[in-house]
């Protein structure tokens, strides 16, 4: 479906489908302090795959990402020692977690931050950091949210 902008948006059983070569807006944990830090900074590819590499080195982080034009879809990542969760807000009352790619157990329990606290996910949700960093680096260049992986509403 076309919105009014011209974009095509969200319609049954599609997914969202942005426009290529925006530049993306981040909200992450600081490399300095550890906390996390809400505004959002402009960056390009290539300084977003650093900024996730350089996150997924450390014990524990989480970023939310979103293309400069949109508030929504917004994709948002709980990195903890070489592992990750990804989750899709798609609107404001509109979560879905990406199913995992069997770096755990299904069984096995994982605590990842969202903003600055842990939440507790089962392996089925977890998969490799650099995984994760893909799934964001696809959805920034364009690519359908829905051809990403398998979502599963919360």
């Amino acid at each position: 479906m076309v919105g009014p902008d011209h974009r095509i948006v969200r319609g049954p059983r599609q997914g969202f489908l942005p426009v290529p070569d925006e530049r993306a807006l981040v909200a992450a944990t600081s490399l300095e302090t550890g906390r996390f830090i809400s505004a959002e900074l402009s960056v390009d590819r290539d300084d977003l795959v650093a900024l996730i590499d350089r996150l997924s080195m450390v014990e524990q982080a989480y970023v939310e990402v979103r293309l400069a034009n949109d508030e929504f879809p917004a994709l948002l990542v709980g990195l903890r020692r070489g592992i990750a969760v990804v989750q899709c807000m798609s609107g404001p009352e509109s979560m879905a977690l990406l199913a995992g790619d069997g770096s755990s157990a299904a069984s096995e329990v994982v605590d990842v931050l969202i903003m600055d606290e842990l939440a507790t996910f089962t392996g089925e949700y977890v998969r490799g950091s650099a995984r994760a960093r893909d799934v964001v680096v696809k959805f920034v260049d364009g690519a359908d949210l829905w051809s990403l992986g398998e979502w599963h509403d919360v």
